[in-house]
């Protein structure tokens, strides 16, 4: 305490709201997330070439500001999982899936991919409601 009788470094407890579900401002809207991936794909990708050495930390930092553009976009309460995969064309065939465990009325997902000449990119964005 100090000499005005307040504590400092006090711990604020909040009370539970209870609220189970997004309200409607607050769901994540695919079809923006898919714009707004797709947009920072072509601006990061434009023009490179694949190199196996360089793709893993490409990776990550796409990882990194695909989130954080979501998190601009607005979408509170949801845990945010990205998922991004770089490969070198080929004239391969590639096929990527993934499978989820998730409430359908509250969690959602929005994937985008980029291409040129010399490599791909699929990103994947996955948003699970969180309470």
């Amino acid at each position: 305490m100090d000499e005005d009788g307040q504590m400092h470094g006090q711990i604020q407890v909040v009370e539970n709201t209870y609220i189970t579900k997004p309200q409607e401002h607050e769901k994540f809207r695919a079809g923006e997330v898919i714009r707004a991936v797709k947009a920072l794909l072509e601006e990061r990708l434009k023009g490179k070439k694949y190199d196996s050495s360089e793709s893993a930390q490409l990776s990550k930092e796409l990882c990194t500001e695909i989130k954080e553009k979501v998190k601009e976009i607005g979408v509170p309460r949801h845990k945010l999982v990205v998922q991004v995969t770089i490969g070198e064309v080929q004239g391969q065939g590639v096929r990527i899936t993934s499978r989820c465990l998730w409430d359908t009325e509250t969690d959602n997902h929005a994937s985008a991919y980029y291409t040129n000449p010399h490599l791909y990119c699929v990103a994947m964005v996955f948003a699970c409601y969180y309470e």
